[in-house]
């Protein structure tokens, strides 16, 4: 290489002036290319160390917030004592109404006896009823009561000796003679009929 002056500079001087120090910014930037270089999973390693802490963080909270959780849990429910008293409140006030009120009259009938079937088969039944009526029609149902006598009568006289024998027949006298008395008194003073006696011979 020529200086101005024409003179040849010597090439060892050219090649130390080419292993001069660059200035820090490009240095450094070389260096961290190196770097990046011999060591592709450096990028990785940091988010990697960071998810991980997260982990840590969100562990450490959840147990924490568990343990306040039972806490409150523990010491505000209520005892086993409160818990059985609510249950026999609620069970009493839901109960199903009482089958006899104060209200309710009842007007025995006369015994009824019928025979049914023919000859050697001839069976004797015995049925005593009573009708249940509101308080202020029990008199009024007595003097119905021959009427009432009457249709349970010619039903019960209607019956084989078979379904007098059957295991479902006395619900349903009950059911069939509860609507005769309803038929003969009207659904507003007929409140059902009982069966304080039934004789099968």
């Amino acid at each position: 290489m020529i200086n101005i002056s024409g003179e040849i500079i010597n090439a060892s001087f050219t090649g130390d002036l080419l292993k001069q120090p660059c200035g820090m910014m490009h240095c450094r930037e070389g260096q961290m290319a190196a770097n990046n270089a011999n060591n592709p999973n450096a990028d990785d390693a940091a988010p990697a160390e960071g998810g991980g802490n997260l982990l840590v963080n969100s562990a450490i909270i959840a147990v924490i917030c568990g343990a306040a959780a039972f806490g409150v849990v523990y010491f505000l429910a209520p005892t086993g004592q409160a818990e059985s008293a609510a249950c026999v409140a609620s069970a009493g006030a839901s109960g199903p109404p009482p089958l006899a009120s104060a209200d309710t009259g009842y007007v025995e009938l006369e015994d009824m006896l019928i025979t049914v079937g023919d000859g050697t088969n001839a069976r004797y039944v015995k049925v005593n009823a009573v009708v249940m009526t509101p308080a202020a029609e029990v008199e009024a149902v007595q003097a119905a009561s021959p009427m009432l006598q009457d249709a349970f009568l010619t039903y019960l006289r209607a019956i084989d000796v078979s379904d007098f024998e059957a295991e479902a027949f006395y619900p349903d006298l009950k059911e069939q003679l509860s609507r005769r008395a309803e038929l003969v008194l009207g659904a507003d003073r007929a409140r059902g009929v009982l069966i304080t006696e039934f004789m099968l011979r």
